[in-house]
C-alpha cells in the first residue's frame, strides 16, 4: 500500500479485511486478530489501521477506539487512497473512499485532503484521454465531496 514492507502477520491481517468486506468472513475475525498482535515485537497499530480503513471499513469501526492518538496521528491513508485512485475509481470504491475519509476525520485520524484532491485529479487526469464521463463520475463526485469536507475544517 505505501511501500512499506509486510509481514506474514499483516498480510493475514489484510487478507482477513478483504474477506470482511467480500462478507466471506465477520469483522469480529479480524478485530481479533488485530486484538491478539498487541506485544508482538514489530506491530505497528498504525500500519494496521491503515489497512483496515483501506479495505474494510467494518473492521476499522471495530479497532479504531483501539489505536492511540500518537498512532491515529501517524496514518497514511490520504496517501494510500491517493496513490490507489488510478487503479480504484469505481462507483463501490469511491464512495468507500468518501466514507472512509468521513470516519477517519471523526475518530481523529488525520487526513491530508490536499494529497487526496490530488490524488483525486491525477486520476481524473489520466481518464480523460480514453473514458467517457460515466466513467469518470465516480472519482469526480469523490472530489466534490473531499473538497466539501475540506471547507468544513
Amino acid at each position: 500500500m505505501d511501500g512499506h514492507i509486510r509481514s506474514e502477520r499483516e498480510e493475514i491481517f489484510e487478507e482477513l479485511c478483504i474477506s470482511v468486506d467480500a462478507d466471506e468472513a465477520h469483522e469480529q475475525e479480524a478485530i481479533e486478530y488485530f486484538e491478539n498482535q498487541f506485544g508482538e515485537a514489530d506491530f505497528d497499530p498504525t500500519q494496521w489501521l491503515d489497512i483496515a480503513l483501506y479495505y474494510s471499513p467494518a473492521v476499522a469501526r471495530g479497532i479504531i477506539e483501539l489505536v492511540t492518538a500518537d498512532d491515529k496521528a501517524r496514518s497514511n491513508i490520504a496517501e494510500v487512497i491517493a496513490d490507489n485512485l488510478d487503479i480504484s475509481y469505481g462507483e463501490d470504491e469511491c464512495q468507500q473512499f468518501a466514507e472512509t475519509i468521513q470516519f477517519a476525520l471523526a475518530n481523529g485520524v488525520p487526513v491530508d485532503l490536499d494529497l487526496v484532491l490530488d490524488g483525486c485529479q491525477r486520476a481524473i487526469d489520466d481518464l480523460e484521454t480514453w473514458a467517457d464521463d460515466e466513467t469518470k463520475e465516480p472519482l469526480m463526485r469523490l472530489r466534490e465531496e473531499v473538497l466539501r469536507l475540506q471547507g468544513e475544517q
